[in-house]
């Protein structure tokens, strides 16, 4: 009788602490709850998620119209996922628990492999919208007896490809597209300035960022170099900087690129040394962009200044992407003029470019909504001498933005 009201004690006493210990996280859930509806409705919106690298949707002012035409429920819908209370803990909350609960390598379509991030494609393309776009551009730089080159990086992903990186059940496209991407090249008749032959044998590290999809400022380096030995031939007076003329700088703190921004931080093992190449001598030139907003550097120091966490220092380079920038030699050393198609993955080489070409302009599709501008237009009233593109093998989305900036 004795051992049975021992054992309806410690039953009680467990009835009570499990009833103090559920009523204690009920409270705590409840109280989260209303704290956060309470954020949302009486607290500060914020404007930009440096973690995501993107700004955040805000919320919307109601209107009988957008009411109607179901905007508005769209639009505060956005917002609330957005603006959410602690958003940030949540998101690093979750990816810690798919990683280390779940066990699951990839996030986001980001994969993390011996410290690097890759985000591999599994759709293949033809490039197909790209293949009409080179046409229709070929037929007018011939027209206007422009020569013109595609220089083509290789993606993180294809590198990883080719030296066998990703595990077996990694879908990726990539090396397939890429031989797409060059088939339609050679179909157009332009020539191609591969990449992938300087820096296809060279150790990832030295390549590309962990934690980033850009190449490092180093990678490059070495692609300049071979574009330079290529286009020697029809520039023989543009002097192509060497190794020895270059310093390389470090940035204090760490580099979370792209992919760290993705795939959250509980995959990032370990953060990037951000690194640039800068004459020993200093850059020569000067920058406009978007027409008349002289006066800048290739190098934007002002990236450097106040930093966080998540700055992203690959702005460093051009001051980040515009329709329109111009780089001119401060003492020309020759008249050549360069246009340089592009997207955010030549912002690196431009400063280089710009040392050995009199005047390099640079056109970036993507943000042709902000300057009004037309690449055939452009290259024949500038009276360029050559066209470059600088892309890597990730494009198929430009296809369309090309054949409408044509």
């Amino acid at each position: 009788m004795e051992q049975q009201t021992k054992s309806e004690q410690v039953r009680s006493k467990r009835r009570r602490l499990s009833w103090v210990v559920n009523s204690i996280l009920l409270i705590g859930f409840l109280g989260t709850i209303f704290y956060g509806l309470a954020v949302y409705a009486f607290g500060t919106e914020q404007a930009r998620s440096d973690s995501e690298g993107r700004m955040l949707a805000q919320r919307p002012d109601p209107s009988v119209e957008t009411i109607l035409d179901g905007t508005y429920m769209e639009e505060f819908e956005a917002s609330a996922n957005d603006q959410v209370f602690e958003r940030y803990m949540w998101i690093e909350t979750q990816a810690w628990v798919q990683r280390n609960v779940l066990q699951q390598q990839m996030n986001n379509g980001v994969i993390s492999i011996d410290e690097f991030l890759y985000a591999p494609d599994p759709v293949a393309s033809d490039y197909s919208s790209l293949g009409v776009f080179f046409k229709e551009f070929q037929k007018e730089m011939s027209e206007a007896d422009i020569p013109s080159y595609f220089a083509s990086a290789p993606s993180k992903p294809v590198y990883a490809t080719r030296q066998g990186i990703f595990p077996d059940y990694i879908e990726s496209a990539d090396a397939e597209n890429r031989g797409q991407l060059h088939a339609r090249l050679e179909e157009n008749e332009i020539p191609l300035i591969d990449l992938e032959e300087t820096l296809g044998d060279q150790p990832g590290k030295d390549i590309y960022f962990k934690t980033d999809h850009h190449w490092r400022p180093e990678g490059a380096f070495m692609a300049y170099k071979q574009i330079m030995e290529r286009l020697s031939e029809q520039f023989p007076d543009a002097p192509a900087l060497s190794m020895e003329d270059m310093e390389i700088k470090s940035v204090d703190g760490p580099f979370y690129g792209s992919h760290a921004r993705e795939i959250s931080m509980p995959y990032v093992e370990s953060p990037d040394q951000f690194t640039y190449l800068e004459p020993k001598d200093g850059f020569t030139t000067t920058v406009c962009r978007n027409g008349d907003d002289c006066g800048h550097s290739v190098l934007d120091t002002d990236v450097l200044k106040n930093s966080t966490k998540f700055t992203n220092y690959y702005n460093l380079f051009m001051g980040d992407n515009y329709a329109q920038s111009k780089i001119t030699q401060n003492n020309p050393k020759n008249d050549y003029h360069l246009l340089v198609l592009k997207d955010s993955y030549a912002n690196p080489m431009l400063g280089y470019l710009g040392e050995s070409f009199g005047t390099v302009s640079a056109l970036d599709v993507r943000y042709f909504d902000d300057y009004d501008v037309s690449i055939a237009d452009y290259a024949k009233e500038n009276e360029v001498d050559a066209v470059l593109f600088v892309h890597n093998d990730r494009i198929r989305g430009l296809g369309s933005m090309y054949q409408e900036g044509l």
